[in-house]
């Protein structure tokens, strides 16, 4: 795709030979990152709702629902390798989206319009995500496979929708927009916890007494989400113009730019670095979502409270998600991230050091202690199913742990628009999408494995710390673009 039309004092800063620095920042913080009109607050609105549709599948059927169905009942009877077989889908998963992801997004800027890639891969993955359906006790390779198939799918969807976001948001507005985002992928995932808590409502009971109708109707849900709020992004929000090359040709140059990139990559060494860094971190965090319920359910026995739990998680994250976009246009995305991450990790070690008998580690408690309240918090929780001191503890910890991962992951893509040249946005977004892959099937597949050859669930999910720890390191490194105003 051609450069868009720049300011004046962009296109003069654009010859110098670092594009890893600040060169792409417009000094009109009233316009877009490319130098162009934002789009209209309904437009922006609209661009939000395609994360309102994909939340669903995201969050309750990876993370809080399905994930624990997949290690505790479609691997029958064995938690620890249910756990561990999750890791290995989640892996394979990773590898095809790191594959194909910067390729997409190469071809992407030459093609020009987003929107006919979000909507080609959502409706792809559909078939996928309703298939989940089939996957009774037992078909753990028939779910292992849908699972894969619509994770690649849907995030090669979301290559296109992120690289929106610079062309549509106003410069010194655009961490504000990303957090929105994020919210409303976190209130997506509310609105379909509320209709998966409906399903028994409809003859889909939960549990072996039902053939786990609820919990293999949550693709089917996830699925409907997806189809209905795709439609407020296409009817609403503004596209770039087609850039008149063929498909083929978009192919043939897109797959020609990124060698060239990837020839040129000492050129672009702070992103370089920072796509590094947020690859690491964030395979930790995706990494402790995808195993944090299944923990849950296996160490306090929890059933349908590890749904209740993820609802609370989303809730706070949602909200969090809005304050830390302000926090981001207000002392930039780098701080909001290193924040982010210190405490979320604190609150995951706290969390792995409480189980049935105990509390971060050292408090050990007799059973008469255990069956106690927590003092005010205790009386709002035991009516939703955890009624136990050291439940209650691990509840409020967790929740505590998410006000922080919606300004972590909001503010990486805001950094990461705030870095990519304007002309090679999508491509930059799929290296971004790279490098949240790359080591996907690292984390996964490294907890899989410690947690089979250490026969401790707790064990394998401390391997997460190695990598929230190194990507944090190596964040300290990356020089972020001056913000608009300052």
């Amino acid at each position: 795709m051609a450069p868009p039309l720049l300011p004046a004092c962009m296109r003069q800063r654009t010859r110098v030979t670092q594009p890893s620095v600040a060169i792409d920042q417009p000094a009109n913080g009233d316009l877009t990152f490319a130098g162009g009109t934002p789009a209209s607050v309904r437009g922006r609105i609209a661009w939000t709702f395609y994360e309102f549709a994909g939340g669903p599948y995201f969050v309750v059927v990876q993370i809080f629902v399905f994930a624990s169905y997949f290690a505790n009942a479609v691997v029958i009877g064995d938690p620890v390798n249910g756990q561990a077989y999750w890791g290995y889908t989640g892996g394979i998963a990773g590898l095809l989206v790191a594959l194909s992801s910067p390729f997409i997004g190469a071809i992407a800027d030459k093609y020009g319009p987003r929107k006919p890639g979000i909507v080609l891969f959502t409706l792809l993955s559909l078939p996928f995500m309703a298939g989940l359906w089939l996957a009774t006790p037992g078909s753990v390779v028939w779910a292992a496979a849908c699972i894969i198939a619509t994770s690649l799918l849907f995030e090669l969807g979301y290559i296109f929708h992120n690289a929106m976001l610079p062309a549509i948001a106003p410069a010194r507005r655009i961490g504000i927009l990303s957090a929105a985002g994020y919210a409303m992928s976190y209130a997506g995932a509310m609105a379909a916890f509320g209709a998966w808590f409906a399903l028994p409502a409809l003859g889909l009971g939960g549990g072996a007494e039902n053939g786990y109708a609820q919990e293999r109707g949550a693709g089917l849900m996830a699925a409907a989400f997806a189809v209905v709020f795709l439609v407020p992004l296409v009817m609403m929000t503004p596209d770039v113009p087609r850039t008149g090359l063929s498909i083929g040709a978009c192919v043939r140059e897109g797959v020609a730019s990124l060698y060239g990139t990837i020839r040129k990559v000492g050129a672009y060494r702070n992103i370089v670095l920072f796509l590094v860094a947020r690859m690491i971190y964030y395979d930790g965090l995706v990494a402790v979502f995808a195993f944090i319920g299944i923990y849950a359910a296996s160490e306090f026995g929890w059933g349908q409270e590890v749904a209740i739990y993820g609802l609370l998680i989303i809730v706070t994250a949602a909200i969090s998600a809005v304050i830390g976009g302000l926090v981001d246009d207000a002392v930039g995305s780098k701080t909001t991230i290193m924040i982010s991450l210190v405490i979320f990790a604190v609150c995951l070690a706290a969390n792995l050091g409480t189980g049935p008998e105990r509390i971060w580690y050292v408090v050990a408690l007799t059973p008469d202690e255990a069956a106690a309240q927590l003092p005010l918090f205790g009386a709002l929780l035991a009516p939703i199913g955890f009624d136990r001191l050291p439940e209650q503890v691990f509840v409020l910890v967790g929740i505590l742990g998410g006000l922080f991962i919606g300004p972590a992951l909001s503010s990486s893509r805001t950094l990461m628009a705030r870095l990519a040249p304007p002309a090679q946005v999508a491509e930059f977004f799929g290296l971004y999408n790279l490098t949240g892959r790359a080591t996907a099937f690292l984390a996964p597949a490294a907890i899989g494995l410690m947690t089979q050859a250490s026969g401790d669930q707790r064990a394998g999910l401390g391997v997460i710390f190695i990598f929230i720890g190194v990507g944090f390191v190596l964040l300290t490194f990356v020089s972020e673009p001056r913000r608009p105003g300052r």
